[in-house]
């Protein structure tokens, strides 16, 4: 049975803080780090998104596009820009696009 991270540690200076996943609306990849999207906080951390997606529950965060993975409770609305494209609309207001390859991992 795996078991999936449920909390992140962050290094801000010299002290590390805790991000419980479950308070993640979005990730972002940024070159070598992921950005922990948390209402209006951002938190960096130093590894890429496909191996953090790796410790994620897939029942609780999808990959939406190569740059971005959602908390699926955290999306509100899936909006249709027309050619086929989407955009996962947030509950904090943020509009991501969903690329074509992962649309179907949404529900």
């Amino acid at each position: 049975m795996t078991t999936w991270l449920e909390r992140v540690a962050v290094t801000l200076g010299k002290r590390t803080i805790f991000v419980a996943t479950a308070s993640i609306d979005w990730l972002a990849a940024s070159a070598n780090y992921v950005e922990l999207h948390v209402g209006a906080e951002v938190h960096l951390l130093r590894t890429t998104l496909s191996a953090l997606e790796a410790q994620l529950d897939p029942r609780v965060f999808v990959r939406i596009h190569r740059s971005y993975a959602v908390r699926l409770d955290a999306v509100k609305e899936l909006r249709s820009v027309g050619a086929g494209e989407y955009r996962a609309i947030l509950a904090v207001g943020v509009e991501l696009p969903v690329s074509q390859r992962y649309r179907d991992r949404l529900p």
